[in-house]
């Protein structure tokens, strides 16, 4: 083999466990003690074992080679202890950690579980940390270069150490977040702006409870016009504590999301009179962000009742995405309500007690204490109200504020729904597993009984009457909430008539009441929805066809180029405009890379990004606070190595809103046009964008174009802490809004077929002298033009594609 860290064909390993772990499987048969290991061309392993610990202690092993110093990285971003070795910059990110969570709160949940559920994460941690110890052993050859290179080593695993990755990386990144403080926040400036009356009144424009017009994954009949509910409850915010608590929430979450709300991954799920075929198709594109190495990891699990080919986040226990040949399954950030912000009102002179039922109450006190590469410790002091951790002090408004989590406390109950779910053959087995994830996500399901499904996930608190769904909540015990709805009320949905089911983290239902999104009739969803729906049956080749044309679209094109078209034919139109707006006729928006491989094809691009630039101006400068309108100026378009899942742009919404005028799904009280037709503004703007790009590119409108910019593999994990060799970073043009990995999975009854992208590639190692791994990135190519490379389902499947095998004993 290429790479020292790769077994030979066949090899057998003795390996040695802590003397626990021997006593307790002193009466287990030899031939069950036993773990192989078989991998694919692609270095994807899968795991054989007869029993739980030893299926997992296979797993944790494998990801270990693989992946040792992203799991370090991984494990001390969920613990809150980067700084003991990257040294003080990560100090505030390790604060924020501990502000985050109750480690006892996750010992005495694993603790609590029965002995089948505790062999997932004591097999993980020892098959895990017998691969640390032959790295020590062999570290010559073995150590990845990133501990030399930061000065070391790494540590053996614990089972709470796995549960850390999942609640640090997973449950308080993608559902954590609110935009409840950013809304009041909001609200707070433009009442001081515009005064009480017209500020609510623009808030209620900018951001809105529910657009009915907006595309939904669930379909459901009714749908609500309902206004948000102002905060006459609350105290004031001081634009001090807002920005603190914004702050706080992007180092928690990671600098690619916006408000606190991430928006991540795409799917659609095809039934048997939607594919040429007959049978059910399932595709997911989960955008966790991309880096080098991928924030994915792919595996195959089979024994112990497990039977499956898949992927997940951060080298998980929990399979989330993938098939066990008779079911597959997928996943899209969910939008249902299971976060709060409570506003605490504090005791003159102490700012730890808190009103709190007709009394003053003092806050749970704990100080952790912070190790910090080369300075002293820190101690942190961390609080606690009855609603959560306390994450921000008001000093002027005499205030704090709490955060409420309705999957704390379930974090690995949470987990093992997800990871159970793998085992389901059917749709009432999924679902009785789905209904223990407390954590807001949409999973799909694809059968081989030619079945289809979508279900919103999520423990949706009982609030009381009265409570805003978008700004914090009064912490005085007047807005507590009143248990739990049962499961039942989460929408879902069952072979829909339409024959097919879409997400691009749109609305999940039509009622749905949210306090961030600003769900639309402009959504990038529209770009899924097209090609879905404009044939009566689809090719596998065609479905997954689908990723691409999502990938390439200018997600404001769809709204606005047809409107351009129609203005240029106003009487006044110069010959300049009218010359720019021809340049989008039969342009099917999507972004093609030009010959030169660093520009977009044709000038179609040029225009309708130019007049996105104008349009905002145009449309919004002097209706908003200076403050507000600066931040639509930005992420009209993703810029050079942005790291995010693009969105059509914030200000598109407004300005589509404004344009549909009376037909707006959302009441536009405050008139943008001012008693213009539309049709003016939109021209307006069109001869701002062309004379900007008759003086930046010359006369010929032709000749025009938009640059493309590329994307970044980044050499750090989703909290922005560095988990790879710099070295190794790879980029690729142009810019794709794609998945951190690609999957298609057709569910026939006669052999299931699965193919995937993983790009980077499989492996992060690299060696002590900066050799990376063969499989280190050698997915790029196939992501770069939209392949996909065969996955093994089932045991002749992973025999015939297996052509390295490792057998272990524990």
């Amino acid at each position: 083999m290429d790479s020292p860290r790769r077994s030979p064909r066949r090899l057998t390993l003795s390996v040695l466990g802590a003397s626990l772990l021997l006593a307790a499987c002193a009466a287990t048969p030899p031939a069950e003690r036993s773990v192989t290991i078989k991998r694919d061309s692609f270095g994807v392993p899968h795991i054989y074992a007869q029993n739980t610990y030893g299926l997992f202690y296979g797993y944790g092993y494998a990801v270990a080679t693989d992946r040792l110093y992203q799991m370090e990285i991984a494990k001390r971003s969920g613990w809150g202890t980067v700084a003991e070795v990257l040294g003080p910059d990560y100090l505030e990110l390790d604060k924020v950690t501990h502000g985050s969570f109750d480690p006892e709160s996750i010992r005495r949940q694993l603790a609590a579980l029965p002995a089948e559920d505790r062999a997932i994460f004591e097999g993980y941690a020892a098959g895990f940390t017998q691969r640390v110890r032959d790295v020590k052993a062999q570290a010559a050859t073995l150590m990845p270069r990133e501990f030399i290179a930061n000065g070391f080593e790494p540590s053996e695993w614990q089972p709470e150490d796995i549960a850390m990755v999942w609640v640090g990386l997973i449950l308080n990144r993608f559902f954590a977040g609110t935009a409840e403080m950013a809304n009041l926040s909001l609200l707070e400036t433009l009442r001081a702006a515009e005064g009480p009356v017209r500020g609510e009144q623009l808030y209620r424009q900018l951001r809105w409870l529910n657009d009915p017009t907006a595309p939904t994954i669930i379909p459901q009949q009714s749908a609500s016009k309902a206004q948000a509910q102002m905060p006459a409850a609350l105290q004031a915010l001081s634009s001090q504590a807002a920005r603190d608590y914004l702050h706080r929430q992007s180092v928690a979450l990671g600098p690619a999301v916006a408000n606190g709300t991430p928006t991540a991954s795409n799917a659609w799920v095809l039934g048997p009179a939607k594919t040429t075929h007959g049978h059910a198709v399932l595709y997911n594109g989960p955008q966790q962000g991309w880096y080098a190495p991928s924030i994915t990891y792919s595996v195959g699990l089979h024994g112990a009742g497990y039977d499956l080919t898949g992927s997940t986040a951060v080298a998980l226990p929990a399979i989330l995405f993938g098939t066990n040949g008779r079911i597959a399954w997928g996943s899209t950030v969910g939008s249902l309500d299971t976060n709060d912000v409570y506003q605490l009102r504090l005791k003159d002179g102490d700012p730890h007690s808190y009103w709190y039922r007709g009394a003053w109450r003092p806050m749970e006190h704990k100080q952790v204490r912070i190790k910090v590469r080369g300075q002293d410790d820190v101690l942190l002091d961390v609080y606690r109200s009855v609603q959560g951790f306390v994450s921000t002090w008001d000093a002027r408004n005499n205030t704090a504020y709490a955060n409420r989590r309705s999957w704390e406390g379930r974090e690995i109950e949470t987990l093992l729904g997800w990871a159970q779910a793998a085992k389901a053959r059917n749709w009432d087995e999924f679902m009785a597993q789905a209904a223990r994830v407390s954590a807001s996500i949409t999973w799909f399901y694809a059968d081989t009984e030619r079945n289809i499904g979508a279900a919103a996930l999520g423990r949706l608190p009982q609030r009381p009457a009265g409570q805003p769904v978008q700004f914090p909540a009064v912490g005085d015990g007047s807005m507590e909430w009143q248990g739990f709805l049962p499961f039942e009320h989460n929408p879902k949905v069952l072979n829909p008539e339409q024959g097919y089911v879409a997400s691009w983290n749109n609305k999940a239902f039509a009622g749905l009441l949210a306090d961030s999104s600003n769900f639309s009739y402009v959504d990038r969803v529209q770009e899924l929805l097209a090609p879905l729906q404009a044939k009566q049956r689809l090719s596998d080749e065609e479905i997954w066809a689908v990723d691409q044309l999502g990938a390439r679209s200018d997600l404001n094109a769809r709204y606005f180029a047809p409107l351009i078209q129609q203005a240029a034919d106003l009487p006044r139109a110069s010959a300049l405009a009218r010359e720019a707006a021809a340049q989008l006729r039969g342009w099917d928006y999507k972004l093609h890379l030009d010959e030169d491989g660093r520009h977009y094809r044709g000038s179609a691009p040029a225009v309708m990004q130019a007049w996105m630039k104008a349009a905002v101006p145009v449309f919004l400068k002097g209706r908003l606070p200076e403050s507000v309108y600066a931040s639509y100026e930005k992420g009209l378009y993703p810029g050079v190595d942005d790291p995010r899942s693009a969105q059509p742009a914030a200000a598109a919404k407004l300005i589509w809103n404004a344009i549909q005028g009376p037909r707006s799904g959302v009441p536009q009280t405050i008139d943008f046009l001012q008693g213009r037709p539309a049709r003016e503004w939109v021209l307006d703007a069109l001869e701002q964008a062309a004379r900007s790009l008759q003086g930046e590119q010359g006369a010929q409108a032709a000749k025009w174009r938009a640059p493309a910019g590329p994307m970044l593999f980044a050499a750090r994990n989703a909290i922005g802490v560095p988990w790879g060799d710099p070295a190794h970073q790879r980029r690729v043009w142009p810019y794709l809004n794609t998945g951190s990995e690609s999957f298609q999975v057709v569910l026939d009854p006669q052999g299931v077929r699965m193919c995937s992208v993983a790009a980077p590639g499989q492996s992060g190692f690299v060696d002590p002298q900066g050799k990376a791994d063969p499989h280190h990135s050698d997915q790029l190519e196939l992501f770069s033009r939209f392949g996909c490379k065969p996955d093994a389902v089932g045991g002749q499947a992973v025999e015939k594609a297996a052509v390295d095998t490792l057998t272990l004993r524990y």
